[in-house]
């Protein structure tokens, strides 16, 4: 399962960590549906690029097998304003995939600190 936690502040996306992989069982064997992982390690990594990439943010961010995480609750309050259009469009394709995927897939919004 993979598992998303949205980090919420005021109304505003400040974090995510994407967890864990698409698997199942078949057999005995846990089989890894790449399909669902890629897409959902894409738009994680894709955010992650816009911020510091596109936008110059310094936010600190991992991009790991099955870890991705991205946090720019630090920033100050115009440039949290700057990413969130990206971080709402990937929040919203994320939960889009739940929609067809739950079997695989777990979005969550949490209000942070």
């Amino acid at each position: 399962m993979i598992k998303i936690v949205f980090g919420q502040r005021c109304g505003k996306q400040v974090s995510y960590h994407i967890s864990g992989h698409a698997e199942y069982v078949e057999g005995d064997e846990n089989v890894y549906d790449d399909v669902i992982c890629g897409v959902v390690s894409n738009l994680g990594q894709v955010a992650i690029l816009g911020v510091t990439e596109v936008l110059g943010l310094d936010a600190p961010y991992v991009a790991e097998d099955g870890d991705i995480s991205l946090d720019i609750s630090r920033l100050n309050c115009e440039d949290i304003e700057k990413c969130q259009t990206l971080l709402e469009t990937v929040l919203l394709g994320l939960q889009n995939l739940e929609i067809s995927y739950s079997e695989y897939i777990n979005v969550l919004v949490e209000e942070v600190q």
